[in-house]
């Protein structure tokens, strides 16, 4: 039974992550916006964008919790996470380096994946938490808010100045694993998410500080991973329930694996056939890196080796698994 409050987050979230990449990380990627609404929005949203998807990961990670099957668990999170990044990923190096246009081309392929392509070490640093995650639940670690609090406390101080090695999204992993444990926590502990208007309020006031207060926070300091708990926890008090939203939430894993392949391609050829305002390539670019890859999913879905190699789905059958 799927929750459309989830399916609403993950579908915003979607949104957050294509959006940023269409815009481009900074002026020189993307759309190479330097200013402007675009561009302000774009960067306040960094302590958002992959804590949410993570703590959201960490909340449907809490409704099918590991069981004492570890090596099936391990091999299912090996499946959908690994396989899909190995192929999509190499995939989308190739088509760095033979397309003109693209951004970040590899210098040593030798390090592909060993030094994560792109944001496909969002998936490589998951799959480490899910390792992590093994020895916790074996021995009942996380069964207690106190010591999960105190990991969650524990990989927030190492967060503090991030000095770690991008080898094997290491770096992400240390980044990712709190939002993750406490997004499990929210369901495990049974822990209510504040009324509507504290939530509202809550969060406006946190974008409000950063944007006024501040020349913008990086998203993996201390402080921008504080801002990041509390500004998921305020989303999740907001209750969304947008069908549109859930709708692309379903789809979340694919879009998150695809999207960057049709944000390009709208961004290439876009600025080969017309010129038109940075808002509209924007809307473009948004809906080129929804759209494709939810057609992805479901041409992909139709085939079994397509199901395992693009989607990390088990071939025997369609599994809507979701990280």
């Amino acid at each position: 039974m799927r929750d459309i409050r989830i399916d609403t987050l993950r579908g915003l979230a979607c949104i957050f992550l294509v959006g940023y990449h269409v815009i481009g990380n900074n002026p020189s990627n993307g759309l190479h916006i330097e200013s402007g609404f675009l561009r302000e929005i774009n960067d306040l949203l960094e302590t958002v964008r992959m804590p949410l998807f993570t703590f959201l990961s960490g909340m449907v990670y809490a409704f099918r919790p590991l069981s004492e099957n570890w090596p099936k668990f391990l091999k299912g999170k090996a499946r959908r996470l690994l396989i899909p990044m190995l192929v999509v990923g190499t995939l989308f190096a190739l088509i760095q380096a033979l397309v003109p246009g693209t951004n970040n081309k590899i210098d040593n392929w030798w390090l592909l994946h060993i030094y994560p392509v792109q944001h496909f070490w969002f998936v490589e640093a998951l799959f480490w938490v899910f390792i992590l995650i093994i020895p916790l639940e074996l021995n009942r670690l996380l069964n207690s808010r106190l010591v999960t609090g105190l990991i969650i406390a524990a990989f927030l101080a190492l967060a503090v100045g991030q000095p770690y090695t991008k080898l094997l999204a290491f770096k992400g992993f240390i980044y990712l694993t709190p939002f993750f444990l406490f997004g499990m926590s929210i369901v495990r502990f049974k822990i209510p998410p504040l009324p509507l208007f504290p939530s509202l309020f809550g969060f406006i006031g946190i974008m409000a500080a950063i944007y006024f207060l501040t020349d913008g926070v990086y998203g993996r300091s201390l402080l921008g991973c504080v801002i990041g708990m509390f500004s998921c926890y305020f989303l999740l008090g907001l209750k969304f329930q947008i069908h549109w939203l859930a709708k692309i939430g379903i789809y979340s894993y694919s879009i998150y694996i695809f999207h960057v392949f049709f944000t390009a391609a709208s961004r290439i050829i876009a600025n080969k056939l017309f010129s038109v305002p940075d808002e509209i390539n924007f809307v473009i670019g948004l809906l080129f890196g929804i759209m494709g890859p939810i057609a992805v999913y479901l041409v992909a879905k139709q085939f079994p080796l397509g199901k395992l190699l693009f989607l990390g789905e088990s071939q025997k059958k369609i599994i809507k698994t979701r990280f």
